[in-house]
């Protein structure tokens, strides 16, 4: 922890920074993605199979209605706003690591059989199941 100066007549815990650590730990290494890091945008996976493809969206503290899910021109886009919680105006806040904000993610698809696809979401991750049309998926051809 960094020395404070003190008054006299202060109390002795007065200047007491119970997160004092955390400031060093961050003038140590400062954040040079700053801007960045402001921006809120939830963690994807995006997976393939034969018959379809899975994009998995992680967007903890978001209710399904408040995300949005379109298909247009061979492009999935995903959007949607992580609104900040309530804050105290009395309350003093040492650090916020939580991200808030709007979000766009777009994937585009030249074979998905728009009229199938389907969504979920549960426990904070947003699961979309995107078919493959029939002429894209492979097939074995025999040889004669």
């Amino acid at each position: 922890m960094l020395p404070t100066k003190r008054h006299r007549g202060e109390h002795m815990l007065a200047d007491f920074d119970p997160f004092g650590a955390l400031s060093l730990f961050d003038e140590m290494w400062p954040s040079h993605f700053e801007a960045e890091e402001r921006q809120y945008v939830p963690a994807m996976d995006v997976s393939e199979t034969d018959t379809e493809y899975r994009i998995r969206l992680e967007v903890p503290g978001m209710e399904k209605d408040d995300i949005k899910i379109e298909y247009e021109n061979n492009v999935l886009t995903l959007s949607g706003e992580k609104k900040t919680s309530v804050e105290k105006k009395d309350e003093k806040v040492y650090r916020m690591e939580r991200r808030y904000g709007a979000f766009t993610r777009s994937l585009r698809f030249k074979d998905i059989d728009s009229d199938k696809i389907t969504a979920s979401y549960k426990n904070g991750v947003l699961e979309i199941t995107a078919p493959k049309t029939e002429v894209s998926k492979p097939k074995r051809i025999d040889i004669k």
